[in-house]
């Protein structure tokens, strides 16, 4: 800093000065430096003559300090109204004393005067008049001139001014609450001026000043903040000489506040650190006793707010904190306030606890600067604080003595740069933000630490500058991305899978970011201290930052998963490069096996290190599934490159053994391939699926089969049994470690559902699983026909390995998405391969129980019955005397009968068939409906009645047998409604004639008569089972008179006829016949027949009985009408004895009598007799002729008296 002095008449040479200070002497230096002048030096005698600074020193001032006190900040002013070659300069003492120091040219000397500390009013202003104003032209410049004092009168004013100001001041003084720690000039603004002096001031019309010398503008506010972080303004006038002595301009402590007042039990109040905005609204800030400085404040470059960092501490060194506090110096348009508040705050959470601790504490604040403001349009500054970042450097004290032992510093350089948004005026109403904060690690093998408080801003770049202890110049810039107001990320239920499953939205989230970068840097500490000897006590704890501790769950789940995954991603070193491009990199490896092997123990060495900070305890189940996954990834990858090696080796000897040359060229172009393919492995493991997949690009090409290549046979056979070792070794792992290291089950188990799936189930995954499969099961045979050296146990052990693994992980993305379409598709798409692999390559001598067993595992129903039914017919015919006996492990029944949750085959019934969407029972009867099988159906629905029930009632093949199930189950009402339902061949014929049987038709008839009998007995509503009774009766009676009708013509295979079919039979026998016996026969038939109707139909019985008396009637009807002419002419009639005598063995008589005596008493039966009125009408009607209507009646007539 300095001032600037003009000198010769035709040069403008500019004059730079330097200023050193003695804290402990008070003695103040200035240099002043001139290239072009190197023999212009001024003089080196302080005010009393003596020299103070030897003779390099142009002037030097001795600042009297009282005991214990001293200089504690020193800072350059301006004075815009000052006398021209003045430079002033503010001094502030640790017994909170303020001192104005001003250096005049000619002659070049220094003055130093003391402030007071009295308050005075806002304005500062005395009572002198305009005039006076006015007069401090060019007048009080000559007086000033001629009647300036000597040196030694100087020395003595300065010195009688020192005490007379000092005055009590320093009486009683606390070094604590006053020591100030850093002064901040403030610059000349307009709302500066409004809060200095209120409005504006015109000059008094019609006269204007001289010179623009105003005694209001010779004066400059300054900030004073003390290590209490009490914050004072101070205003200090800029007169030299006796215009100081004079000047109207009153110069003191306009304010004072605290930052953070005490409580009554003397904690620090922090309220004003939980920011309005909502950040750290969670922290619980009580019991903090101390709060002090790290670094000198930073002003913002519009000069409208400070940026002060700051720690607090309590007893407990562990809750030692970091803040970077924004103070407004203006209120916002709307505001009330007038003194500095705290706008915002941001903690600092990447170095916490005992490194920061005063007491013994590692790390220091190694500078502060203010970068340039975020832009913003169309705002109003009163209205606005514009948005601004900030940089802060942390690094390790000077004083560990790190350097002395040649090791690395127990943390390294941290900058970190806090992006500070906008704050408007609360009438803008809009939603502000929170800070944001990103951190930057030195590598300590570059930069160990750095020159305290020399960062700057950098105007190129918009960041800062740094020097570090090794005189290297570096720079970090940071540029914020426009933040988003929306709702934060939700990081529940998604898993950080090695595959790759991480959403790219959480990847890019900055407050998962931020936590990762602190993880990783606090690991590589832990490293360092683990090969330094760990240095004692827990070294993890000791490094871990405390925002991992303070951020939510899923937050560092996410975190840690991404930062392992940079662990695992991290290239194998080497290069010839001596800087590792990731600060994981293995330098220097042997081999891919060998890095894998070394990431491995890296990657143990990353959970060890959250386990011991304490930090694990807190990463939810999918991260601890995710961080498994990396270190099963690597497992896998180490064991595909073992494997191809050995493989290649085995196959390259047994090839030399027998001298086969084409077979050593064969191997020799395959490794050729797969090296090539395998190339960068071991460096970016999460890629382990594509390489596996790029393998099985060279044999999908030839699509396999009998035209299989050798080299593409040894492609199978080497991806195949890469596959099964890693995924071998990578469960191994799993098991071994899941609890042991990992804290969470081995196993998918129902309580892990709501969790992501494992790497072995992901979409990479699964497709290399199913390629593969489709590549055995097309050159499968030819592989076996080539003759390779067990080959046959080589390709059982390859289908069962990978067809376990597919099924596997399939299951698991179902149980995780059981919603989703795709996933349900592709898992009955692998079933559908898997389980005839298994069955062809997987069995003994024909036991296909691995088959049934993954069947079962995976509810493929399909399978399922096919096996059991394929081994259930090679036995189940050969009869009882058959030696073989039946396998029940492939019996159905126990399965479709163990509904229950605890049974082994519970999960059956809990799922449904992907194709038919049916449950098992429901697939199982209707695989066996599809073939026609119905008695297996009914069997087996033995054992799922309720399912057969539903089956057979929604199946059409099968709703006609329905009533078989009602019976089985007791319900004889429905299984009576079934059997009198049919019309239809059920046990017999084609049902596509739609004809049943004579037979068949008794036997249901039959069966709905026992059933009625039953249901009739249970039922409470005894009408309706006399209904039913009374159709099962009539239909009974049809089917009795045909068979009468049909008994001289029955072969067996009559079909059952309707009631009008029956009734022409029975006339056509009747008319037929010329025995009287069979005309009686068929007659009652008939009239059964007729009488076969519901009691409501008696119009139609009397119809139909009369056909049939007709046609009884005309079998004798010579008989009758030589009877009717007799009688007719004989006088009286003929006698009744005589009429018997003649009609007794006619067809008609024989038929009324055997009706009479036959016959049950009913109504129905009365409506088909020859007596009932409807019926004889009708019959005498047709024959036209009274006098045969009288023989006929009368002869009924003495039947029925005779009966």
């Amino acid at each position: 800093g300095g001032g600037a002095a003009r000198y010769g008449a035709d040069r403008a040479a500019m004059l730079r000065h330097v200023y050193a200070a003695s804290p402990a002497t008070g003695v103040l230096c200035v240099w002043v430096l001139d290239s072009n002048n190197p023999h212009l030096r001024g003089g080196s005698e302080t005010n009393d003559g003596r020299c103070l600074a030897g003779p390099e020193c142009d002037a030097s001032v001795r600042l009297r300090l009282g005991p214990r006190e001293i200089l504690t900040a020193l800072t350059p002013v301006s004075n815009v109204g000052s006398t021209g070659g003045t430079a002033w300069l503010l001094a502030a003492t640790s017994t909170g004393m303020l001192w104005k120091v001003y250096k005049t040219s000619r002659p070049l000397t220094l003055h130093a005067k003391l402030v007071k500390s009295s308050q005075i009013a806002e304005g500062g202003l005395s009572s002198t008049s305009t005039e006076e104003e006015e007069g401090a032209g060019i007048v009080r410049g000559l007086y000033n001139y001629f009647t300036t004092p000597s040196k030694k009168s100087v020395r003595l004013a300065d010195a009688r001014h020192a005490e007379e100001a000092r005055g009590d001041d320093a009486a009683g003084v606390s070094d604590e609450e006053e020591a100030i720690a850093a002064l901040v000039p403030l610059p000349r603004t307009a709302s500066n001026e409004e809060r200095m002096s209120g409005a504006t001031r015109s000059p008094p019309p019609r006269k204007q000043p001289r010179m623009s010398t105003a005694l209001s503008d010779a004066s400059t506010r300054v900030l004073s903040l003390s290590r209490s972080l009490v914050l004072k303004e101070w205003r200090v006038s800029l007169l030299a000489g006796s215009e100081g002595d004079d000047a109207v301009v009153r110069e003191g402590c306009v304010s004072k506040s605290d930052l953070f007042p005490r409580n009554v039990d003397g904690t620090l109040n922090l309220e004003r650190l939980l920011s309005k905005f909502g950040n750290d609204a969670e922290d619980n800030l009580a019991g903090y006793c101390d709060a002090n400085l790290l670094a000198s404040p930073s002003l913002s470059l519009d000069g409208r707010s400070l940026l002060a960092i700051v720690r607090i501490e309590k007893d407990d060194a562990e809750g030692t904190r970091a803040y970077l506090l924004r103070i407004a110096l203006l209120p916002l348009a709307g505001e009330e306030r007038r003194s500095p508040y705290i706008l915002d705050a941001a903690w600092l959470d990447r170095y916490s606890g005992q490194s920061l601790s005063s007491a013994g504490g590692t790390l220091e604040c190694a500078g502060l600067v203010a970068a340039e403001e975020a832009e913003e349009e169309n705002v109003h500054p009163a209205r606005v604080f514009g948005g601004l970042v900030a940089y802060v450097a942390f690094g390790p004290r000077g004083d560990t003595g790190y350097n002395s032992g040649g090791g690395l510093p127990p943390c390294p350089v941290t900058i970190s740069a806090i992006h500070f948004p906008s704050t408007r005026a609360p009438a803008e109403g809009r939603q502000q933000q929170q800070p944001r904060i990103k951190d930057l690690d030195l590598f300590s093998n570059i930069v160990l630490s750095l020159v305290k408080n020399s960062m700057s801003y950098d105007s190129l770049t918009g960041g800062c500058v740094f020097l570090a202890m090794s005189g290297l110049l570096g720079g970090a810039s940071v540029r914020f991305p426009p933040s988003n107001a929306g709702p934060p990320i939700r990081l529940e239920g998604v898993t950080a899978s090695g595959a790759g499953s991480l959403e790219e939205s959480l990847a890019r989230d900055e407050m998962v970011l931020t936590i990762k970068s602190h993880l990783q840097s606090a690991f590589r500490q832990y490293l360092n201290r683990l090969r330094e000897g760990g240095g004692g006590g827990n070294p993890a704890r000791a490094v871990i930052p405390p925002s991992v501790g303070t951020c939510s769950s899923q937050v560092l789940s996410a975190a840690v998963v991404l930062a392992s995954k940079d662990l695992v991603c991290a290239p194998g070193g080497g290069g010839g490069s001596s800087i590792p491009t990731s600060p994981y990199s293995l330098k220097a490896a042997a081999s891919p096996v060998t890095v894998l092997r070394d990431k491995l123990q890296m990657h143990g060495n990353f959970v060890n290190f959250l386990i011991h900070a304490g930090a694990y305890r807190r990463v939810s189940t999918s991260g601890r599934i995710g961080l498994r996954d990396h270190a099963e990834i690597i497992t896998a990858a180490r064991a595909l490159l073992v494997e191809c090696q050995s493989y290649f080796s085995n196959a390259e000897a047994a090839a030399a053994a027998v001298r086969d040359d084409a077979r050593q060229g064969e191997l020799a172009q395959a490794r050729k391939l797969v090296m090539a393919d395998l190339e960068g492995a071991s460096d970016n493991v999460i890629n382990l699926p594509r390489s596996w997949a790029r393998l099985q690009q060279h044999f999908h090409e030839s699509g396999g089969g009998e035209g299989c290549s050798p080299l593409e046979k040894d492609l199978i056979l080497l991806t195949s049994s890469s596959i099964c070792r890693g995924i071998g070794q990578a469960l191994r792992y799993r098991q071994n470690e899941s609890g042991r290291l990992y804290d969470v089950p081995s196993h998918s188990s129902a309580s892990l559902n709501s969790h992501g799936a494992p790497w072995t189930s992901s979409p990479e995954m699964l497709e290399v699983l199913f390629a593969q499969l489709r590549a055995i099961q097309c050159a499968g045979e030819s592989i076996l026909s080539a003759g390779l050296e067990d080959a046959k146990v080589n390709l059982r052990r390859y289908v069962e390995d990978i067809c376990a693994s597919a099924l596997s992980g399939h299951r698991d993305v179902f149980l995780r998405k059981p919603d989703d379409e795709e996933a349900i598709k592709s898992y009955e798409e692998t079933k559908l391969l898997s389980i005839p692999l298994l069955r062809k390559y997987a069995n003994d001598d024909g036991d296909d129980l691995l088959a049934l067993q993954s069947s079962l595992a995976h509810s493929f129903f399909e399978g399922i019955v096919q096996i059991c039914y394929d081994h259930i017919k090679s036995w189940k015919f050969r009869g009882p005397f058959s030696d073989k006996e039946a396998d029940m492990r492939y019996d159905l029944r126990p399965m479709l009968s163990n509904t229950s949750s605890t049974s082994t085959y519970a999960h059956l019934h809990q799922s449904r068939d992907y194709r038919t969407g049916l449950p098992f029972c429901g697939y199982v009867l209707r695989w066996y409906a599809d073939r026609g099988l119905f008695p297996d159906v009914f069997e087996l629905g033995k054992n799922c009645p309720h399912d057969l029930t539903r089956y057979v009632r929604n199946d059409d093949r099968m709703s006609d047998l329905a009533w078989i199930q009602h019976l089985q189950v007791g319900a004889h009402e429905q299984a009576t409604v079934g059997l009198l339902s049919l019309t239809s061949p059920v046990l017999f014929g084609d049902k596509k004639d739609d004809v049943m049987g004579l037979w068949e038709k008794d036997q249901l008839t039959s069966l709905a008569k026992l059933s009625n009998k039953l249901a009739s007995a249970k039922s409470a509503n005894r009408t309706v089972g006399i209904q039913r009774n009374q159709l099962i009766a009539n239909t009974l009676t049809l089917l009795s008179a045909q068979r009468i009708l049909q008994e001289d013509t029955e072969v067996g295979d009559e079909v059952a006829l309707k009631a009008d079919d029956l009734l022409r039979l029975a006339t056509e026998k009747i008319t037929a016949s010329r025995d009287v016996d069979e005309i009686k026969r068929f007659g009652i038939c008939g009239l059964a027949i007729a009488s076969a109707k519901p009691p409501n139909q008696s119009k139609a019985m009397s119809l139909d009985a009369s056909s049939i008396w007709n046609a009884v009637i005309q079998a004798d009807i010579h008989t009758w009408k030589s009877v009717a002419h007799e009688n007719c002419i004989a006088v009286g009639g003929i006698s009744e004895e005589e009429l018997i005598q003649r009609v007794e063995g006619t067809a008609f008589v024989g038929v009324m009598y055997d009706f009479v005596m036959t016959s049950p008493s009913g109504e129905k039966m009365q409506n088909v007799g020859f007596l009932h009125d409807p019926v004889r009408n009708q019959v005498l009607h047709s024959l036209g002729s009274d006098e045969l209507a009288n023989v006929l009646s009368a002869s009924a007539e003495i039947v029925l008296a005779a009966v």
